[in-house]
């Protein structure tokens, strides 16, 4: 961090990027246009309300708070079927019978209050669906997959499925050139 200059680490300096090149805004007074200027970096390294828009060390902390974990997920049943198919090229697009477990922990996010000196752990959850002919746990972001309610509405997940899917079809609309 201490290699980047204060333009850069600054949560007021904002990059605008004009004619090939990169201009600095700076909206300390505010973000109404009369008060938005634009910073040069030798004013920005003087500033005396330099504010870094990351968690700069030493830090001083008097307190952990630790968010409990919540594995409800999004209206899926703990324990249901499902049909999932890992995106990991060594499973050959095939799908698999799984058990929807919950939503688990992928990932520990920690925020830091500098006004209270509070760090505040919470997780980012994902769906986790175990996988007994692989003995493992896939996660829903790693795979295709959708809730069955029993093993005769067990269907292979296809690549038409996949690319029927709306947030598949919303991607490719905006990979498409625009029509006059």
């Amino acid at each position: 961090m201490e290699d980047k200059a204060k333009i850069e680490r600054c949560k007021y300096s904002h990059p605008h990027f004009k004619n090939n090149s990169i201009e600095y805004h700076c909206v300390v007074d505010g973000w109404e246009d009369d008060k938005v200027r634009i910073c040069k970096k030798g004013e920005c390294e003087s500033c005396q309300k330099f504010k870094s828009k990351y968690v700069e060390y030493p830090i001083t902390v008097h307190e952990i708070e630790n968010k409990p974990i919540d594995t409800s997920g999004l209206g899926h049943e703990e324990g249901s079927l499902v049909a999932i198919r890992p995106c990991a090229k060594e499973y050959n697009e095939k799908t698999y019978i799984g058990i929807y477990i919950g939503d688990l922990p992928i990932q520990i996010l920690t925020s830091y209050k500098e006004s209270t000196g509070q760090l505040i752990n919470s997780t980012m959850n994902n769906p986790a669906i175990f996988v007994p002919e692989l003995k493992k746990i896939i996660y829903g972001c790693e795979s295709w997959w959708k809730t069955i309610r029993s093993v005769d509405e067990f269907s292979k997940i296809s690549n038409e499925d996949i690319n029927n899917t709306w947030y598949v079809k919303l991607l490719q609309s905006m990979d498409q050139p625009e029509e006059e």
